[in-house]
């Protein structure tokens, strides 16, 4: 798929500024269900139950962007996409799943599973081999 002509896989700095930009409008969102949570249960701070409930939320609403846009916000602001290494086509649900999951492997051995795309020939990170999944960076409008 990457030796498609056209398909550009993405760098490893546009994908560190899409994880920030994703972070950026992922947090308030996190800080408006914790503050609920406080507010009915009348107390400071994250039950377990709470947490894990944050967790799903999350991951939820980041794999709902990919099954429908191949991508999060911040990666649609960088023109990014993630699709599948064999067909450029949106990747299977399961697989996105995978991938998620992945992130969590990607970064225990501090983070060397996100570092790992510098020497990937394909630009693969752990979760991107995992899921069998690329990072295409679409060329400016108009080009």
């Amino acid at each position: 798929m990457a030796e498609q002509v056209g398909v550009e896989l993405a760098g490893f700095w546009p994908r560190l500024a899409a994880q920030v930009l994703d972070a950026a409008w992922m947090l308030p969102l996190g800080l408006i269900l914790v503050m609920t949570g406080e507010a009915l249960r009348g107390e400071e701070g994250l039950s377990p139950g709470s947490d894990i409930l944050l967790q799903l939320i999350s991951a939820l609403i980041i794999l709902l962007f990919w099954v429908t846009r191949q991508a999060t916000p911040g990666k649609q602001l960088m023109r990014l996409r993630v699709v599948d290494a064999e067909t450029g086509g949106t990747p299977p649900w399961p697989r996105l799943v995978a991938r998620y999951l992945g992130y969590i492997l990607s970064s225990i051995p501090l983070g060397l599973g996100y570092l790992w795309m510098i020497w990937d020939p394909r630009r693969q990170c752990w979760h991107d081999r995992i899921a069998r999944t690329l990072v295409v960076q679409d060329p400016p409008p108009g080009r």
